[in-house]
């Protein structure tokens, strides 16, 4: 039978931590190799734009105008970001399979 402890009564492992523990434990925990393929080095996150809500409401057309024109823009910028993003990713691959195969020895490497 596992002894029941009472809500009021600290975790004993946590009551042992030294002051500056948890932020110690934090930054190795950050510094983790298994965060690495998470957030790749120079990363864009590209949001993709969103149709405004005016063309779907029933409001007049002249008080939508600004808000297509913005969308337009965004969706030009998106563009440019998925594909800025896209040969980021191709570059890293590449540079991935390279290093691969100079460790293999297929690739003669300094």
């Amino acid at each position: 039978m596992v002894p029941q402890r009472s809500p009021k009564e600290p975790d004993a492992k946590i009551s042992r931590l030294t002051p500056g523990a948890a932020p110690l434990l934090l930054s190795l925990l950050l510094a983790s190799p298994s965060w690495a393929g998470d957030a790749p080095t120079g990363f864009n996150y590209c949001a993709p734009p969103h149709r405004p809500d005016c063309i779907d409401a029933a409001e007049p057309p002249g008080d939508c105008e600004r808000d297509v024109q913005a969308f337009i823009k965004t969706v030009f910028k998106y563009r440019s970001c998925l594909e800025k993003e896209s040969e980021r990713a191709v570059r890293e691959a590449n540079d991935a399979l390279e290093a691969w195969k100079c460790y293999t020895g297929a690739l003669k490497c300094r």
